[in-house]
């Protein structure tokens, strides 16, 4: 019989045993047993590892057809399961909250709202409390109730004079303190509190400030008939004169100042007027000499009854408090072509040209009025 129909003989033991010894030789050299060898026969499968408390590893290598996790069998960091990343961020996050705000911070962000908010004051826009009824029903000032809070801009008279129709708050002149001033507080904590509530324009000021209405400005000429009609001359008390047409007066009683004038009102200074007319020590009651309301009309001294540009701190323009009375503080009709009568057109660049040297010198004779 030839040796190719000799009939294989069965594996041995000892074959058996070696070939696992193999397998178990090729797991400590770092070589794969699970690859198929040469011929193509698939290796047996390894065995399962076991962990340091002895039993078996993960599930990873458990039976065929079991659901396999998705990050097993990797090694490294890209290994760690979803679980472990998610725990490792709400610790983190738990670090982070725990992480304070350093004492001082909520102080400085304080002092610097204040420093902003006084520079605003000073510089831009400032709120003042109406606290007569000179001006109803245009600005409420009412006894009793709440107070009307305006904005004022305050860098507009820098760079123009005012115009007649303008709601304007200024400094009282000398003379003009018929209406009660503000008491003033002793404790130093009510004077703190006092001096916010100024700031934000919740308190009148210390020093008495009044708001009226611009009628006429310098050059001007005006006067009063007793019916309460009031005209106003461009050429001077022979020139002629037009009728302001006053939808915005409000008068609730007799007016005893009504008839006035003619007054031609001196370069650099205002002729006023409140929209109350019975209730408003404006002009018309400072125009004797003596300043006690009781002229007849007959004499009116130019400089007793106008008040100074540089008195002038700025420009109502808009009613802030209460929220039901929120709007603007336009021009009335009457008063639109005198205050904004400009021929032609000034281009852009031309405009800035022109405007800043007007300013400087506008800020120059303001402090020279100021001074005298």
């Amino acid at each position: 019989m030839s040796d190719d129909a000799r009939p294989e003989e069965p594996e041995s033991a000892d074959s058996a045993l070696d070939e696992r010894l193999a397998d178990e030789l090729a797991l400590h050299d770092g070589t794969d047993p699970r690859v198929p060898d040469s011929d193509g026969a698939p290796p047996p499968p390894a065995p399962a590892a076991e962990s340091p408390a002895g039993s078996t590893a993960d599930a990873s290598a458990g039976a065929p057809g079991e659901h396999q996790p998705r990050h097993a069998g990797r090694v490294g960091d890209d290994a760690q399961p979803t679980t472990g990343r998610r725990a490792r961020r709400r610790a983190a996050k738990q670090q982070r909250k725990r992480k304070k705000a350093p004492w001082w911070e909520l102080p400085a962000l304080a002092l610097f709202a204040i420093v902003v908010a006084i520079l605003v004051k000073t510089f831009i826009v400032q709120p003042f409390y109406i606290p007569s009824q000179s001006m109803e029903k245009t600005l409420h000032g009412c006894p009793g109730c709440s107070g009307d809070r305006i904005l004022v801009n305050k860098p507009i008279y820098d760079l123009r004079d005012p115009h007649p129709g303008d709601i304007v708050v200024f400094h009282a002149p000398q003379g003009w303190d018929d209406e009660p001033r503000p008491s003033v507080p002793g404790n130093p904590v009510l004077k703190v509190v006092r001096g916010f509530g100024q700031l934000i324009g919740f308190v009148p000021p210390d020093d008495l400030v009044l708001v009226k209405r611009v009628i006429a400005t310098g050059g001007q000429t005006v006067k009063g008939t007793a019916d309460g009609s009031v005209y106003v001359s461009k050429t001077g008390p022979g020139g002629q004169f037009r009728k302001l047409d006053e939808p915005y007066v409000f008068e609730d009683g007799t007016d005893g100042h009504a008839a006035f004038g003619p007054v031609t009102v001196p370069k650099g200074r205002l002729w006023v007027m409140g929209d109350h007319r019975n209730d408003s020590a404006d002009s018309r009651f400072h125009c004797d000499d003596s300043g006690s309301g009781s002229n007849t009309g007959a004499t009116c001294d130019p400089q007793e009854s106008t008040v100074p540009i540089g008195k002038v701190i700025g420009k109502a323009f808009i009613i802030a408090w209460p929220p039901s009375r929120w709007r603007t503080l336009g021009t009335p009709a009457t008063f639109k072509q005198a205050a904004f009568a400009v021929n032609g057109a000034i281009p852009v660049g031309g405009a800035a040209v022109v405007t800043l040297p007007l300013w400087l010198l506008r800020r120059r004779r303001r402090r020279w009025r100021r001074g005298a």
